[in-house]
């Protein structure tokens, strides 16, 4: 197992040029080897998904689906990084690298509990998908979007998916995704005259777009506060992450200023309901109006406590010394995707690891691999009727 994630994390994966194929190789190989059935699904956009099948015996129940995906962000700042970030290094009982948190060693803890249910002989009813996705980190749109569109998708059944999660953090405690946020990404433009700077009465685009972004931070503030009592993914974020003018003169004021803000939509709102709060900020602000550059019409469906699947994952966590808790994540995943066709879904990352998705230095521990796979066997076992 641990050679099998060193081999794939050596694979560069990262955005905006992955290798898919060689990751597609590398799982075909295994699971050829394994003797599990094989199928590669060209997508529109000329990315792939591979999908690794253990099919019951009872073809009439739902799939499951164990989905994770093969890119992974950018590792831009190397000088920061105690090894390289494709090397797939190992310290004692530490792997580091970019994606072992996010998320190919869950894609591998994932592949590894389905070979040792079919090493012991142990058959399932229900049919069991280990799919390796694209495109999830710039989105899903040219990866899962496109799977689930596939003329040949539907043969598969699913009607259940186990996504990512987030590693607890907590020895003593293990984290199931049943809530999403849903991002609204808009570039804001004040505009106003151009003028000389030295007028003390001239209007100032630059001005109004500050006073508006200050109501912002204001309000990002705020469900911060309230989040300090609750989970963050049940509140709004609403980070400003660029401001921009063209202006090559100090002594000039600009006729236009922009900036960029990434909203966090939590579950329990719509994204009309959403938008209209940014509308009711702007109504104080005229001279500034705004455009969506990205969202996401999918989203999430919350998931019960009280499905089967829940019920399930939460057993299986239980039986190994560990407390499940459900919780709401606060970045947006490929299952709202499958959540919008009406597959039911959670998510799971099964590490006690500190998490450090995207982060400097992204590690797992062996221990966490190790955990990982006793869990996913105990689900697949009590899920998938072994």
């Amino acid at each position: 197992m641990i050679n099998f994630l060193r081999e794939y994390l050596k694979i560069n994966t990262a955005q905006p040029n992955p290798d898919y194929q060689q990751v597609i190789a590398l799982f075909t190989a295994r699971a050829t080897n394994d003797d599990f059935l094989t199928k590669e699904f060209v997508l529109p956009s000329g990315n792939s998904v591979l999908v690794i099948t253990y099919a019951g015996s009872d073809q009439s129940l739902p799939a499951l689906a164990l989905n994770h995906h093969m890119d992974v962000v950018p590792a831009e700042n190397l000088s920061e990084w105690i090894c390289p970030p494709f090397a797939a290094t190992m310290q004692e009982n530490l792997i580091i690298g970019r994606g072992t948190q996010d998320m190919k060693s869950v894609g591998i803890v994932q592949y590894e509990a389905l070979k040792e249910l079919k090493e012991n002989n142990m058959r399932p009813a229900r049919t069991i998908h280990l799919l390796c996705v694209p495109d999830e980190e710039r989105g899903g749109y040219q990866g899962t979007q496109e799977f689930l569109e596939h003329p040949e998708f539907s043969a598969l059944n699913i009607g259940f998916i186990v996504d990512e999660g987030i590693p607890s953090g907590n020895e003593h405690e293990l984290h199931i995704k049943v809530e999403e946020r849903t991002p609204i990404q808009i570039r804001v433009t004040s505009t106003d005259r151009m003028g000389h700077a030295s007028q003390l009465f001239h209007p100032n685009c630059l001005h109004n777009l500050i006073r508006f972004l200050s109501e912002v931070i204001d309000f990002h503030a705020a469900q911060q506060k309230q989040a300090c009592d609750g989970e963050p993914g049940k509140f709004f974020s609403s980070h400003i992450t660029s401001m921009t003018t063209e202006n090559f003169a100090l002594n000039v004021i600009p006729h236009q200023a922009q900036a960029t803000i990434d909203f966090r939509v939590p579950a329990q709102c719509s994204l009309n309901d959403a938008l209209g709060l940014l509308e009711s900020m702007m109504k104080k602000h005229p001279t500034i109006s705004y455009e969506i550059l990205a969202t996401s019409k999918e989203r999430f469906k919350p998931a019960s406590v009280d499905s089967a699947l829940y019920k399930a994952l939460s057993k299986a966590i239980q039986g190994h010394g560990i407390k499940p808790k459900p919780f709401a994540f606060e970045a947006t995943t490929d299952a709202r995707f499958y959540s919008n066709k009406g597959i039911e879904g959670i998510g799971l990352t099964p590490f006690t690891i500190a998490p450090n998705l995207h982060g400097t230095n992204e590690s797992v521990r062996v221990e966490d691999l190790i955990l990982g796979k006793k869990i996913f066997v105990s689900f697949l076992r009590i899920f998938c009727e072994v």
